[in-house]
């Protein structure tokens, strides 16, 4: 077979859903990262201190997604998953105007809760794409969309360097985030031609979205019952990963800022970091998702969770250059985490429940990281900046032993 067959055969996946998806994608993160590159530094310019970050950014945004995630996968199992995601993608848009038009932080945190209140659809869209992957092509599909993700990511934070330095910080980042409103209207159009992904079920009408919230502790419920019919690798899998997301998602906060502020980077340099790590990730994570598919998820698995600490060490007391390297392992490390689990949980649970396991899954998640995002914001507020990032390298071998000694593959896997 020639290397272009072979290369037509292994992107043979990239039809219908996934591909619209992936168009979507595109949009969103084509622009999504230019004001992502400094908007710690936009939060701290309006007015928001080192801790508030974690509070208001970090903690008030994760609980009012937490709260969205049981109804949206209630929602997504009984009415289908194509009406939340392509009507619920032009709130997510609409959030952005707040951080255009705020004239303090506490307008970001508005913003962000009707962002995340809106990602309502966040079961249903994981739902619909493991859905739309046969189960021997989830390695490719999901590091396809990552190796895309990066790749169109690359140009962002050269992007955002530019605007700041020819526009001033302000002015740069209300033009960056315009941009991103455009691109997320557009990307919210294209998923209306979606198409539904689950099985006819007797409940074609539209969702109730306050009904759904009457019957949160029914839902609540319900969707917890779900674990009683998946493997027990699949708790494990979940623990490990409800501790690395918590994490992270409290360290990515104060990247910027300690780079900057503790190690005395410039802006120019940041924004030549973060373009590094999505052009170095691309093809690594390509490659691991195709052995993904055919040796086995654990593997890569337990390396997503290993690479995190050289990472953080070398963040921690690296230089410009050391700096490179260290977000190189970590931008592909957490690539590798989350697509593994989120494929492991494609293999054990069955499509119609994918919904209501997404939600629980998502709903304790969140909450956790609500929590694990104000510890370590006073962790590196008021004891030592360097704290939060140490403490994620010290987990990941835990985490990862925790995979090596409790995760098996599964022996089917679910379509």
């Amino acid at each position: 077979m020639s290397f272009l067959n072979r290369l037509r055969w292994r992107n043979s996946f990239v039809t219908g859903n996934y591909l619209l998806l992936i168009l979507t994608w595109i949009l969103m993160y084509s622009t999504q990262p230019i004001p992502e590159t400094y908007a710690s530094l936009y939060y701290l310019s309006l007015g928001a201190t080192p801790f508030l970050l974690s509070v208001g950014m970090g903690f008030a945004a994760s609980i009012a997604i937490a709260l969205m995630q049981v109804p949206g996968g209630y929602l997504a199992d009984r009415h289908g998953r194509k009406w939340l995601v392509s009507t619920m993608s032009f709130g997510v848009a609409a959030g952005y105007l707040f951080y255009i038009l705020a004239p303090s932080w506490q307008f970001i945190v508005a913003g962000m809760v009707l962002q995340n209140l809106c990602l309502i659809y966040q079961p249903a869209l994981l739902a619909m794409l493991l859905d739309s992957l046969k189960p021997e092509s989830r390695g490719k599909g999901f590091s396809f969309q990552s190796v895309v993700v990066s790749l169109v990511s690359l140009p962002a934070p050269l992007i955002a360097q530019t605007l700041i330095l020819k526009l001033g910080f302000n002015t740069g980042m209300r033009l960056a985030y315009t941009l991103v409103l455009i691109a997320y209207l557009a990307a919210a159009a294209l998923r209306s031609k979606l198409t539904e992904t689950l099985p006819p079920n007797g409940n074609s009408a539209k969702p109730n979205l306050l009904e759904a919230f009457r019957n949160y502790p029914s839902a609540l419920k319900e969707s917890w019952r779900v674990w009683s019919k998946v493997p027990r690798s699949a708790y494990w899998i979940f623990i490990t990963s409800l501790v690395m997301n918590g994490l992270v998602a409290g360290c990515q906060l104060y990247f910027v800022v300690y780079a900057t502020r503790v190690l005395k980077l410039s802006e120019s340099q940041w924004a030549l970091i973060m373009a590094f790590m999505y052009l170095s990730t691309a093809l690594p994570a390509l490659a691991a998702g195709l052995r993904m598919d055919t040796k086995g998820r654990k593997r890569i698995l337990i390396l997503g969770y290993l690479l995190h600490a050289p990472a953080m060490l070398l963040f921690v007391y690296g230089s410009f250059h050391m700096l490179l390297f260290a977000f190189f392992l970590y931008g592909l490390g957490h690539m590798l985490q989350v697509n593994g689990s989120q494929i492991f949980i494609g293999d054990v649970v069955p499509r119609e429940l994918r919904g209501k396991a997404i939600g629980i899954i998502q709903f304790i998640m969140f909450f956790s990281q609500a929590v694990a995002q104000v510890a370590l914001g006073f962790a590196y507020a008021y004891i030592m900046p360097q704290l939060p990032f140490l403490i994620l390298a010290a987990a990941s071998l835990p985490l990862a032993l925790t995979v090596v000694f409790k995760v098996s593959e599964p022996k089917v896997r679910e379509t």
